[in-house]
This record gives C-alpha cells, sequence and structure tokens, in this order.
C-alpha cells in the first residue's frame, strides 16, 4: 500500500526519495510539469484535512501524491496536534483503506543535531508501519568519513563524474558531511572541469571549503593554532552539538595516535588497511603528524577526555572545556582536582 512515513535530519535524501516516488507515481517525464491536481501538499494539516487526504480517491487525471508534513502528530512537541480516541480511530481506518492509487508520503523532518524520533509505541505510528513503510534518514556525522566517501562517489556517478579515493576524500574534507552541501560541491565541480568528466584534486581544490569545515579542526590542531581552534569550536557550536564535535576530535586523535605509532615501521598502505582508511589520507595525515610530537597529541587526547567529562557532568560549560583542551596556558591541574 502507497503509505509512507519519512523522518531524520538528513533532508537532502529525504526530499530526493520523496521526488523519485512522485515521479514513479505519476510517470513524470523530463520536461513535463505536475499537475497539482496530482501533487498536493500539507503543513500539518487538521484533522479533518488530514482524513479527507487520507480518503481521496483518484479521478479521470491519474494518481494523487500527498506530501504531508506531519511531526505534529507523530513527534513531541508544545505545538503537538491532540486527537481524541474517536478522531485516532478514523485516521488508522482511513490509513488502512488508502485507495492504491493515492499516495500518501508523511513526514517529519527533524532539525540536525536534534535526538526526536517518531515514538514507536503510539497507535498511528503503528498503523503506519502496518499500512506501508517508514523510513529513517539520518545525517552522517563528521567523523563517518568512511560512509560519506561512498555515497558521494554514488553521488558522482549519477552526475556522470569519475574520482578516485583521494579526491573524494578531499572534497568531504574541504565541504563537510552534508550531503546538500557535498551535491553542492560536485556541481561546482562538473562545471570546472566541463567537458571533461574525471574530477581532479586541482578542480577540487578550486572549489574551496566554507571557513565552518569541522575537518579544519584537524590541521589547527597539528599546527598548535590555539586561538584559530577554539573560534572554529566556537562557530561550530553554533550549529553542532557539541556531542558530535567531541566524537568528531575523539576519533581524529585516536586515528592520528594510531597513525604516528604505527608510522615508524609501517607503509601508509599497510596503516590505512589496519586502520580502515585510505592510501592517501593516511599519507598526508604522516606529513602532517611529523609537526607535532607523540606526547603532545596524548596529552591532548587526555584533555579533550577530561573535557568531554567536564561538559558532560555539567562542571563547565562546552566552550569552557574546550578552552581547558586546547589552550597551553590553562591550568591542567584544576580538572583533575576537581575529580
Amino acid at each position: 500500500m502507497p503509505v509512507y512515513l519519512f523522518w531524520g535530519d538528513e533532508d537532502f535524501t529525504l526530499e530526493n526519495e520523496i521526488k523519485t516516488i512522485k515521479e514513479e507515481a505519476l510517470k513524470v517525464s523530463e520536461g513535463n510539469e505536475i499537475s497539482p491536481l496530482n501533487y498536493r501538499c500539507l503543513d500539518n494539516p487538521d484533522y479533518k484535512s488530514l482524513i479527507d487526504a487520507l480518503r481521496s480517491q483518484p479521478m479521470m487525471f491519474g494518481d494523487i501524491v500527498y506530501k504531508i508534513r506531519a511531526d505534529k502528530y507523530f513527534l513531541e512537541t508544545t505545538k503537538k496536534i491532540k486527537l481524541n480516541d474517536k478522531e485516532t480511530e478514523e485516521i488508522i481506518k482511513a490509513l488502512e483503506l488508502v485507495s492504491d492509487r493515492v499516495h500518501i508520503i508523511l513526514t517529519c523532518p527533524i532539525p540536525k543535531g536534534d535526538r526526536k524520533k517518531p515514538d514507536s509505541r503510539k497507535k498511528l505510528y503503528k498503523a503506519v508501519q502496518k499500512a506501508g513503510s517508514i523510513k529513517e534518514f539520518s545525517a552522517f556525522k563528521a567523523y563517518e568519513e568512511y560512509k560519506i566517501v561512498p555515497a558521494l562517489k554514488t553521488m558522482a556517478q549519477k552526475m556522470g563524474l569519475k574520482a578516485d579515493t583521494a579526491a573524494l576524500t578531499m572534497i568531504v574534507r574541504q565541504t563537510g558531511p552534508s550531503l546538500r552541501d557535498l551535491y553542492t560541491a560536485l556541481e561546482k565541480i562538473k562545471l570546472i572541469i566541463h567537458p571533461k568528466d574525471v574530477i581532479t584534486l586541482s578542480a577540487v581544490e578550486k572549489i574551496g571549503g566554507d571557513g565552518k569545515n569541522i575537518f579544519l579542526l584537524n590541521d589547527l590542531i597539528l599546527e598548535g593554532k590555539e586561538s584559530e581552534i577554539l573560534f572554529q569550536i566556537s562557530n561550530l557550536l553554533n550549529k553542532s552539538h557539541y556531542l558530535e564535535i567531541l566524537a568528531f576530535l575523539q576519533s581524529f586523535l585516536s586515528k592520528s595516535l594510531i597513525t604516528k605509532i604505527y608510522s615508524k615501521s609501517m607503509s601508509s598502505f599497510d596503516i590505512a588497511r589496519k586502520t580502515g582508511q585510505n592510501d592517501y589520507a593516511v599519507k598526508k595525515a604522516i606529513e602532517k603528524l611529523n609537526k607535532i610530537s607523540l606526547s603532545e597529541l596524548i596529552n591532548i587526547k587526555q584533555r579533550l577526555t577530561q573535557a568531554e567529562f567536564e561538559i558532560k557532568s555539567g562542571l563547565k560549560e562546552p566552550l569552557l572545556a574546550f578552552e581547558g583542551a586546547f589552550m597551553s596556558n590553562t591550568d591542567e591541574n584544576t580538572a583533575g582536582e576537581m575529580l
């Protein structure tokens, strides 16, 4: 039955999924416009409007696709739409009887970093699950480069572009983990390299970064640029949850320590295979790691672990805790005494 509930904080892939359903259901060919009679959008409609949509019947103009934003029905919010038992049961019956030619797409977009999710215990959720399908669209975290690069490769192939892992990794590190931003970066690169279709490192360099990319922290840490590190973290805290930043930094420092230790006895290829990285990234990392000693890396890792404890325990605000981890003039013993 054509009933869907799409939710999550990755709006780019969510929207693309809706586009695919819409084009397949309405048999849209390139260049043709979709009639407003066939494709209708509702934003958290009231009970009556929702029931009317679910009970819709297609006419001579073909199938109907409803895109219905429904976060106020499925998420716990202060403006949640409240239904009585009778209304809930009516909606459930209507979901069970949706016409095969009426496609209901219920969406619950969630801001990035927000941990809200539909309550799977609710009757409406179970009704959608029984009548159709539910799919989560989860945004990649900055430390999930091993997932982002393959996704970016698929995206590039669909655009008729070719690229090796080195070029794709460079795009991710310049642009960040947002698939929408990565798609925009590929569009820019496609224009730069036209009429060729192979993405080169020089083409990637030309598009640059956005100045707030979390990957910039890597170089700043290895170069010991303390004030710039704090400025960058301050910017990131305005748009990302501190746990995401902590996870990224812990992952980066762990990989850096392993790479630093192994680089004395292993090739970049062997390190890449052992740590799940790509050879190009390891070679670049080894070059940068020459700027910092092993003991300095260990100290930063320990201070960051302390900062994580201070934040989660409520002892310090995130920015102040990060300052303690990266500013060398901070009294490192203070936090320890608190323990």
